[in-house]
């Protein structure tokens, strides 16, 4: 050993404390970042999982039955009136509509003119028979129906008693509609007797309505006795339907 020469002596670098705090901060960060990541990979792993098996096998679809809703308050309920019922008298609009039958109107008395034909062929020992012809006199189209109303009048203009019965003949009444000059036609057939009779009604006129106690229109008689004599007499009286056609309302 030389000892003339100073030894050499090696230095460490000192370490700052700032240094040393950094790195071990730096390694607590990556640990607890390799803690995170291994718990979050098994869950992002179930997941996808479940996503594929969800893509490669979808589920079947089940019926649902729906489940009737009552309307609240706030939501009023839409109503139908159900097929084949018929509204009530408030419900329905108010109709003109006469009990004639359909959309025309009845013709009344004042809407028509009568004539009365006797048939002497239908004569038979002391019956008589007439035929009714109703014309519609009026400027408008109306409906007639049922049976015609004949009255017997004497000279006084009042109405001469007759036992009088309403006949389905020659069948159920078939109600028409008569245009302004249309006709319809009834058949009548009585019994005669003698006017000197107490019991045997007699008059000079026939008067024709369309309702039982409204107004009455006289006829224009064909046939009958001399009306200025009180020729007409009606022991009893019966009164056929009113029919479209003339064909066989006499013929009974």
């Amino acid at each position: 050993m030389e000892t003339g020469r100073p030894a050499t002596v090696m230095h460490r670098p000192e370490i700052g404390n700032n240094a040393v705090s950094h790195r071990r901060t730096t390694r607590r960060t990556v640990n607890r970042a390799k803690a995170v990541l291994a718990l979050v990979t098994p869950g992002v792993m179930i997941l996808t999982g479940v996503s594929a098996c969800g893509t490669s096998s979808p589920a079947t679809p089940t019926a649902v039955t729906p489940t009737a809703v009552s309307p609240t308050s706030e939501t009023s309920p839409i109503t139908s009136t159900p097929t084949g019922v018929t509204p009530s008298a408030s419900d329905a609009p108010a109709s003109s509509t006469p009990v004639g039958g359909g959309a025309t109107p009845a013709c009344t008395a004042t809407d028509i003119k009568v004539t009365l034909t006797e048939q002497p062929q239908r004569r038979e020992g002391d019956s008589r028979m007439a035929l009714v012809h109703l014309t519609n006199a009026s400027g408008r189209t109306c409906n007639v129906g049922g049976w015609p109303v004949i009255t017997l009048a004497n000279a006084a203009d009042e109405a001469v008693a007759v036992p009088t019965k309403n006949v389905a003949q020659p069948g159920k009444s078939v109600p028409a509609d008569l245009a302004p000059g249309g006709g319809a036609f009834a058949g009548i057939k009585w019994t005669i007797c003698d006017k000197a009779a107490a019991d045997c009604p007699a008059g000079n006129t026939i008067k024709v309505g369309l309702a039982k106690g409204g107004p009455l229109v006289a006829a224009t008689l064909e046939g009958f006795p001399n009306p200025e004599q009180s020729g007409i007499t009606f022991k009893s009286l019966q009164v056929g339907t009113i029919q479209p056609s003339n064909q066989g309302v006499v013929a009974w």
